[in-house]
């Protein structure tokens, strides 16, 4: 049982690191096009289109990982609804 119980703080730990991630990469994202904005002003909305289209992919990519670490967890779920054994079902099937 210990080895779900580290499963499902392995997920979340997961998922708030990788939320970190895509935080810091859209913040750096949008701070390096703010500072080129203040430099050239009339470059203000192609500036503004080349950072949407990059933090929109950063998002997506912290949302696909978010999804896998909730699918972690929820297969922990089925491994305790099974009866929680902690052998895999090749191993089971040997003896």
């Amino acid at each position: 049982m210990l080895h779900i119980g580290l499963g499902y703080l392995g997920a979340g730990w997961g998922a708030g690191v990788i939320m970190l991630g895509a935080a810091g990469g859209i913040a750096k994202l949008a701070a390096a096009a703010l500072e080129g904005t203040a430099r050239q002003p009339e470059a203000a909305g192609n500036l503004r289109t080349s950072m949407l289209i990059p933090a929109a992919l950063i998002e997506g990519l912290g949302f696909f990982a978010l999804v896998i670490c909730l699918l972690i967890a929820l297969s922990l779920n089925s491994v305790i609804a099974k009866g929680g054994s902690e052998a895999p079902p090749a191993a089971a099937a040997t003896k």
